[in-house]
């Protein structure tokens, strides 16, 4: 009988283990987009990491990258549980490229003090997009409109650049994909490419099953949809039937 009890109890440490192992374990998705819409000579490169949480960055993951335009952050950088010397490391990590990085909200990033949380981004040049848009110049190109939307409304709504802009190539990112989902599709139509994250592809699967669905490339319609299962945890350190990820993407003229 203890020994029955014993072996269970080794077979399920050794299953924890395993689920802990895997969410340490980093995935590098290489994706490359041809687009006829694409209107520059040049080709964009973009890293996307999303639901960092209270992880550290993996810098061997970082070091298979080179040639990195822009650096785009699709929110929960942090939790209540990540100290600051923890996220400015992380940050210090994702500007060794020298390219401009911008971060776009989660709703786990309300958990740490607002201030705190803005001032380290301040002091790290990191260009914050709620509810706002930049034009993004890369490699003397002329730019890209990259657009933030932020429900959890770091900063206040207003009328985004996107609903008037029919001229640039235009990148949206939004933490939670349902955010996009719920736009009428006339508004969708208005992007080129929708990167999100949040759902951690459901973080633990048991037998296919989760909170939601798998996280990956949905290109079935236009415009390109990423929802990333993300780089970090959230609640356990664990992850089953599901992969923390980091994205290299490359986008290139048809």
């Amino acid at each position: 009988m203890l020994a029955g009890v014993l072996i269970v109890a080794s077979l399920g440490l050794l299953f924890l283990a395993g689920m802990y192992f895997r969410a340490e374990q980093d995935y590098l998705d290489k994706h490359v987009i041809e687009d006829s819409a694409f209107p520059f000579a040049q080709e964009l490169h973009i890293v996307f990491i999303s639901d960092v949480h209270n992880r550290e960055i993996n810098q061997n993951t970082l070091n298979k990258l080179k040639n990195v335009d822009v650096v785009i952050i699709g929110g929960d950088l942090v939790d209540k549980r990540t100290p600051l010397t923890r996220l400015k490391n992380n940050l210090e990590k994702l500007k060794q490229w020298k390219a401009p990085v911008y971060f776009i909200p989660g709703n786990n990033d309300h958990e740490l003090e607002r201030a705190n949380l803005l001032d380290v981004l301040d002091q790290h040049h990191i260009h914050v997009l709620s509810n706002s848009d930049n034009e993004v110049t890369f490699q003397s190109e002329d730019g890209f409109l990259l657009s933030g939307i932020d429900p959890y409304f770091m900063k206040p709504r207003r009328q985004a650049a996107y609903i008037n802009d029919h001229t640039n190539y235009q990148i949206l990112c939004v933490h939670d994909p349902y955010v996009y989902q719920k736009m009428n599709r006339q508004d969708q139509k208005q992007f080129d490419l929708v990167l999100s994250g949040h759902t951690h592809g459901g973080q633990i699967r048991l037998f296919g099953l989760g909170p939601y669905t798998r996280g990956g490339w949905f290109e079935s319609e236009k415009p390109p949809l990423l929802i990333s299962e993300g780089y970090g945890t959230s609640l356990l350190p664990l992850r089953l039937g599901t992969r923390a990820e980091l994205h290299s993407i490359i986008i290139k003229s048809s």
